[in-house]
């Protein structure tokens, strides 16, 4: 019962619509189409194939000129532009909805679209750490998230991702309540094409998050309930949705709302080393963030959990333990046996999914003590020193 009376904030979930197919009523939302700027994936000209599976299952016949394509993750100069182009000389645009239809940079793009098109400022000036510090505006457009990968959670987070690669590079974040969509479609008929490499990482991009979410030092009762729930829909289908169920939208749609759950439970409990390596690791690098969770995620977990073994952390044991339950056959094994079976099997499914390792990006060895310093623990449930935080790098090079 004590455990309940803690105190916690909670954030807002968007209007949800769920089930494969659901975008063909879309167009029945949408008061002007002339108005709406359509945000997605690919390069100019050429239409990805989900976006094209969109076009067809909705529809809608959208406007060239109010279609906008994201490529990679992207930078505040990429925003920049676009707004340049949709804003007159007195910084007003026509457009009053935002549609983000893609992956995770695709939503975050998206989202700042939505709140940048109504300022006449530049995207870096919002940026934390690094901008002016300014506050984003509370009037921002409504922004309709149409995520189609199942990694990110981007549609159910406040904040949106940006980076700029190099020796002085950075990965920050714009951040306000006011960034959770307004609607969210879920339409797992739109994930299927996800090549099995991609879905991979970023089914173990959303279960990094629902894991460090659930064993956060800034965990509640709701990021618990909806992190369990999350990681055994991923654990039951990540490998389905690899191979022979990649067409089954049932299959899609379990990782597409764990995806969703994992991106409510990191906006409300943070995140923990993987995400305190692999941001900084974005900016140094050009290695997708998938990638870099998929690669870090099981010697994280391991040294995580031989720390709190070696400190008694009996309460984070017990939580881990609950997990591994569900991925192990057996049922009498002690607590930190089934923390392992965990641990085993993030480490089987880095084998099986073949995880890029971090030297096909140009990481290597001499190159490692700018991302250690840069590197934090954020909310893990145990600190780890430097030397650790260089064991978990290293070991994925």
């Amino acid at each position: 019962m004590e455990y309940l009376l803690e105190a916690f904030n909670f954030a807002k979930w968007p209007k949800i619509y769920y089930g494969p197919g659901i975008t063909k009523s879309l167009e029945n939302t949408l008061a002007d189409l002339d108005n709406v700027l359509w945000v997605t994936g690919g390069k100019e000209g050429y239409y990805s194939s989900y976006f094209k599976m969109f076009l067809t299952i909705s529809g809608i016949n959208i406007n060239s000129k109010n279609l906008v394509q994201i490529s990679g993750e992207p930078s505040p100069q990429d925003i920049d532009a676009i707004c340049q182009r949709f804003q007159d000389e007195n910084n007003q645009t026509n457009i009053n909805k935002v549609i983000g239809i893609g992956g995770g940079s695709v939503l975050d793009a998206a989202k700042a679209l939505s709140a940048m098109m109504v300022t006449q400022h530049s995207l870096l000036d919002y940026l934390e750490g690094i901008g002016k510090g300014l506050t984003l505006p509370d009037n921002i457009l409504p922004f309709v998230a149409i995520p189609t990968t199942s990694g990110t959670g981007s549609e159910m987070t406040s904040n949106a991702v940006f980076s700029q690669v190099g020796d002085q590079g950075y990965k920050k974040s714009i951040r306000h309540d006011k960034l959770i969509p307004t609607e969210i479609w879920l339409d797992s008929s739109l994930t299927t094409t996800c090549p099995p490499l991609q879905t991979a990482c970023c089914g173990l991009d959303a279960f990094t998050q629902l894991l460090e979410a659930y064993l956060s030092t800034k965990s509640n009762l709701m990021t618990d309930m909806l992190a369990e729930k999350g990681m055994q829909l991923i654990i039951d289908n990540l490998d389905a949705a690899c191979s022979h169920g990649a067409q089954n939208t049932k299959v899609r749609g379990a990782l597409a709302i764990a995806s969703m759950l994992s991106g409510s439970c990191l906006t409300n409990a943070g995140l923990g080393i993987v995400h305190g390596i692999a941001g900084p690791m974005g900016g140094f690098y050009d290695i997708p963030h998938g990638v870099a969770c998929a690669g870090l995620i099981a010697k994280a977990n391991q040294v995580t959990l031989d720390v709190m073994i070696r400190e008694n952390n009996n309460k984070d044991i017990t939580k881990m333990a609950k997990i591994g339950l569900l991925c192990s056959d057996h049922k009498t094994l002690t607590k930190e046996q089934y923390c392992q079976a965990l641990v085993d099997k993030l480490y089987r499914w880095q084998k099986q999914f073949k995880i890029p390792k971090f030297a096909q990006y140009g990481l290597n060895h001499a190159t490692l003590d700018q991302l250690i310093s840069a590197s934090s623990y954020r909310n893990n449930p145990v600190k780890l020193s430097d030397k650790e935080i260089r064991d978990i790098i290293q070991a994925c090079i």
